[in-house]
């Protein structure tokens, strides 16, 4: 699904909120791992914070129940869009960047390459750019694990 970073009880706390969305939906763990396209073991290990999944993850839980990318990943609102307020192309304009809440910046994401490909590029050059005190960061954070620098 893609690494990236996430502080530990940040990655606990959306584990929470996903298994949260499941109870609520009244479905098995087989359920959504075979509708999100993973093996049932790895939606365990997300739910139990031990497993960082990527934004591809998100994307596609966003998107098959409607979940509200606000409520995942802050823990603020509603934790299901009502269905009159999914993100539509014409509910804002591409062309003015009018892109001001997650669930907008999460349909941009979706359906447009051109997007998702700028972005990638953004972060890849970033981290390039920034490698050292990127891992020095993380080492300082995390000191019970040693990073591998190549």
């Amino acid at each position: 699904m893609g690494n990236y970073i996430m502080k530990r009880e940040t990655v606990t706390d959306v584990g929470q909120r996903i298994k949260a969305v499941r109870l609520s939906l009244r479905i098995q763990q087989k359920e959504m791992s075979a509708a999100l396209q993973m093996a049932p073991s790895y939606l365990s290990e997300i739910e139990a914070g031990k497993a960082n999944p990527g934004p591809e993850f998100f994307l596609k839980l966003a998107y098959e129940y409607n979940v509200n990318p606000n409520y995942l990943f802050l823990g603020v609102g509603r934790m299901f869009l009502d269905q009159d307020l999914k993100i539509h192309e014409e509910e804002f304009d591409l062309v003015g960047g009018d892109i001001d809440s997650l669930e907008k910046l999460f349909w941009v994401i979706h359906h447009s390459p051109y997007f998702r490909n700028a972005l990638l590029s953004y972060a890849s050059r970033m981290f390039l750019e920034n490698e050292a005190i990127i891992i020095k960061s993380i080492q300082q954070n995390n000191p019970r694990k040693e990073m591998k620098t190549e």
